[in-house]
């Protein structure tokens, strides 16, 4: 039976680095009433993908709150502090921050917020009067503001959807189960930094002995992130303002260019592949028999079941091939979609289709959604416009920027800075489509 409605100005679904962000940054401010509602147990981020030695891309200082507020009781160096770490990190220094340590940093944060609600699964948002009503399994809620952050899905290939879930499965449920693929021919599709750590944590060994192991990737390398000081300005808050800008046709170009600023590997997992296979050769390892990598093709059907017989095409000849599996692991990334529970209000909202099969709320520059209802509704929407906000809309480090930038919105006046940082790149005085 569902408890009565409770009310609050802002109601935050998700509670991943998003809204924990919002959280944490709403918690000085006294004219909020902030909940937050997580159908998890407990945080857990990326789970699947916590691979032993996984580091995060990302410096650890683009937490969830120091670009915003340094000051902030929820930084990751007051993380290290809590944990009596803090001079043991200094030492090791921080370029090597492993993913379950954020992820643990991101379950204390959680912790020493009182406003979050574990075990909340929204089944509806619908609009009673001038209000929005948040149905959950819990009870119903009231709200004039929903920041919504529930995060992008796996993409799958349309090949895969139907397959066997333990034969043909997505990476991001690889240690979600205990996975044992002694023998096996097994196929990693994908070539970015989820792709090479599970090719890395195959081939050592850790689901067992190999049959084969075979990496496919249409690109014509595994080509490394781009990590330079002048691509790193692309995850400036003034570069998502100059993007924002631009036509749709335009920033289509401008991702596709800019990809492996977020989708490239990190030259240290390149290494340690490099490496193990090299030392395989020197050691004459008989496990996996063979190992290969395959690049610039794709793969575009599968057929029969396992072992399943997975069609590949070589981009520059189209020369076609099969190739043997038992096991396939799908590297392919993740799309956003609009979730299922505001299919009660999803034709007052204007969507985008985004590439890769992504639908986007439209948002405005504050990422309030464009929302045919009352006016004191509004609809917040984080970590859901990359191909309106930019590359950094789905990446950690403009996190507190787009918090920030939120929570001023819904008081109405400037509790954070979230003005023009210093930068070299004067993005103000460029046109992508202008002429001289």
């Amino acid at each position: 039976m569902l408890k009565h409605a409770d009310s609050y100005n802002v109601i935050a679904i998700g509670a991943g680095p998003a809204n924990l962000s919002l959280a944490a940054l709403a918690a000085p401010i006294l004219d909020i009433s902030l909940n937050v509602l997580e159908s998890l147990e407990k945080v857990k981020w990326h789970p699947g993908l916590l691979l032993a030695g996984a580091v995060m891309q990302t410096s650890p200082l683009k937490d969830l709150v120091t670009p915003a507020d340094p000051t902030s009781a929820y930084s990751f160096l007051a993380y290290l502090h809590d944990k009596k770490r803090l001079y043991q990190a200094i030492v090791r220094g921080l370029a090597s921050v492993t993913r379950s340590e954020f992820e643990d940093y991101l379950r204390w944060a959680a912790a020493k917020l009182a406003n979050i609600q574990f075990g909340e699964h929204v089944s509806a948002v619908e609009l009673r009067g001038e209000a929005f009503n948040i149905t959950t399994n819990c009870r119903s809620y009231q709200t004039g503001t929903i920041v919504l952050g529930v995060g992008r899905v796996p993409s799958v290939p349309e090949w895969g959807r139907n397959a066997p879930p333990n034969e043909v499965f997505h990476g991001s449920t690889l240690l979600l189960r205990r996975r044992e693929f002694s023998g096996k021919r097994v196929v990693v599709v994908g070539g970015g930094q989820s792709g090479a750590e599970i090719f890395l944590h195959l081939l050592g060994g850790a689901c067992g002995p190999l049959g084969t192991l075979t990496w496919v990737t249409r690109r014509a390398s595994i080509f490394a992130l781009e990590d330079s000081p002048f691509v790193n300005e692309w995850f400036f808050p003034q570069h998502g303002d100059w993007f924002f800008y631009q036509s749709e046709a335009a920033r289509k170009q401008i991702l596709e260019r800019q990809s492996l600023a977020s989708d490239g590997v990190n030259c240290s997992t390149l290494r340690a592949i490099y490496n193990a296979l090299y030392d395989r050769e020197v050691h004459r390892r008989s496990y996996p028999a063979h190992v290969k990598i395959y690049v610039d093709t794709t793969a575009e059907d599968l057929r029969g079941m396992s072992p399943f017989r997975l069609d590949l095409r070589q981009r520059k000849t189209g020369t076609c091939s099969q190739h043997v599996a038992d096991i396939v692991v799908l590297a392919t990334g993740y799309r956003t979609e609009i979730p299922s529970f505001l299919e009660p209000i999803a034709g007052r909202l204007k969507v985008l289709n985004a590439p890769g099969g992504s639908q986007e709320i439209v948002v405005d520059k504050e990422f309030s959604a464009r929302f045919d209802g009352p006016g004191k509704c509004r609809l917040y929407v984080q970590n859901g416009a990359r191909l309106q906000h930019g590359i950094a809309d789905t990446n950690l480090s403009l996190v507190p920027w787009r918090a920030s930038l939120i929570l001023n919105s819904i008081i109405g006046r400037v509790a954070y800075d979230c003005g023009p940082g210093t930068g070299v790149i004067e993005w103000s005085s460029i046109s992508y489509e202008g002429s001289c």
